[in-house]
């Protein structure tokens, strides 16, 4: 069965231009050149300080009369990342803009995308993205959008919020185990503060995945264990029993246990995730 999700709370943001490649190979964490309109790969954007801005899905978008390198971005930051890209423009030959285009999520068999394109998601056999066609599918069952960001969390699949730009290190968010990171590609903004993570050798956070049996916990909030607070919610969603999120937590401080409140009243389990966590 088809399943069809309004991603109303996401936006495309495009570049086009015949320097949109390299412009993007000077920013991304992904090498550009893996971007295809058929499958998304995932990527880092981040700051000097090499920390993320970004963390998402990097495609081709075809568009009426070009092509353009596409991140899959919250709205709530389209428009500070929108021009953020812009200052490094400069004098290239390249244009960045935030698309207006309807965005759906299809959870089920392949799809035939018609008039519009279908995106398979990186790592994902039955979710695609659809661009340019109206949120719901015809013969497709209209779905929640806590269905898709539950799909996220149990794949593992980080994103950066409002509450959380700016607080994580590429690898804190396994970008590195969900091949995010191309440590071939060249330079780029944060590189140096990326690359000696890799080399130092461990990392001391990274990010898990939980379940509770409360509601779902902010982008940004504290995870506690005996210590004090040792992690930070990445992205939450609810389920019929409670709910799942994603967090950034110390490793030496596993095997927990972890709560959401200060107090130690409210447990979170740790749950697999698909690629292993080096510990």
């Amino acid at each position: 069965m088809l399943h069809s999700v309004p991603l109303d709370d996401l936006r495309i943001l495009a570049v086009t231009g015949s320097d949109r490649a390299s412009l993007l190979q000077g920013q991304l964490t992904q090498d550009v050149a893996l971007a295809s309109p058929a499958t998304t790969v995932m990527a880092g954007w981040a700051d000097v300080k090499g920390r993320l801005l970004f963390a998402g899905h990097l495609f081709v978008a075809r568009l009426a009369t070009d092509e353009a390198l596409a991140l899959l971005v919250p709205a709530e930051l389209a428009d500070t990342l929108l021009r953020r890209l812009r200052m490094y423009i400069l004098r290239a030959k390249a244009q960045a803009t935030l698309l207006d285009m309807p965005l759906a999520g299809l959870i089920g068999p392949a799809v035939e995308p018609g008039e519009s394109q279908a995106v398979r998601l990186h790592g994902q056999g039955t979710r695609h993205l659809l661009l340019g066609s109206a949120a719901a599918r015809a013969g497709a069952v209209p779905s929640p959008r806590s269905a898709w960001q539950l799909a996220d969390i149990r794949a593992g699949l980080p994103a950066v919020l409002t509450a959380t730009t700016g607080e994580f290190v590429p690898q804190m968010v396994n970008l590195d185990l969900i091949g995010g990171i191309s440590f071939t590609k060249g330079c780029y903004t944060g590189q140096e503060i990326v690359a000696r993570t890799k080399y130092l050798g461990r990392v001391k956070r990274r990010m898990l995945r939980f379940a509770t049996d409360g509601a779902a916990p902010p982008p940004g909030a504290a995870l506690y264990a005996s210590r004090g607070p040792v992690g930070q919610v990445v992205t939450s969603a609810p389920t019929e029993t409670g709910s799942e999120f994603l967090a950034v937590i110390v490793l030496d401080d596993l095997p927990g246990p972890f709560f959401l409140d200060e107090a130690r009243t409210v447990p979170a389990h740790r749950l697999e995730l698909p690629y292993d966590i080096p510990v």
